[in-house]
């Protein structure tokens, strides 16, 4: 075999694509992230759900104590009170108001709300938008499921175009 035959040979065997082996510690790691975002979305998907349309028991929030946090850049502040469903049944005192800022209650004052079922939270009747990220989670706990399945399930490219 000549040296440009050989050069040749190996330069077409360097431009073949080859398929690593799927690595086993990157592979580990993928499945726990999965199965992480998996454990903290799913359960929460009826209040979520509940909460975006508002659907639960009516009733009203009087706010009673303004907490904040400040962060660099922003400041978080949510109301903290009672709420008091309208035909009395239900009274939850130390519940907050998703979405409540600094400006929008005063304390004392009174606002509709709903209580969907999430412990120590009610919502305005206007719903939430909290099932945005609760799904941002869920579709990437299973995009990374699926991507585990197509590495390890499926077989490998022939790397022939089908001769």
């Amino acid at each position: 075999m000549s040296t440009v035959q050989s050069m040749s040979a190996v330069k077409s065997m360097s431009t073949v694509k080859r398929r690593r082996r799927p690595s086993g510690f990157v592979s580990s790691l993928v499945l726990g992230l999965a199965c992480i975002l998996l454990y903290v979305s799913l359960p929460n998907l009826g209040n979520v759900a509940r909460a975006a349309t508002a659907d639960g028991v009516d009733g009203t929030f009087t706010a009673g104590r303004l907490s904040c946090l400040r962060h660099p850049g922003h400041e978080t502040c949510e109301w903290t009170g009672t709420f008091r469903s309208a035909d009395g049944t239900v009274q939850r005192d130390a519940t907050t108001l998703y979405g409540s800022g600094r400006d929008s209650l005063k304390d004392g004052q009174e606002v509709r709300a709903v209580d969907v079922g999430n412990p120590g939270r009610v919502y305005s009747p206007e719903g939430s938008h909290e099932w945005i990220f609760t799904a941002l989670l869920l579709l990437s706990g299973y995009g990374l499921l699926a991507w585990l399945a197509r590495r390890h399930l499926l077989p490998p490219p022939t790397g022939r175009s089908g001769a």
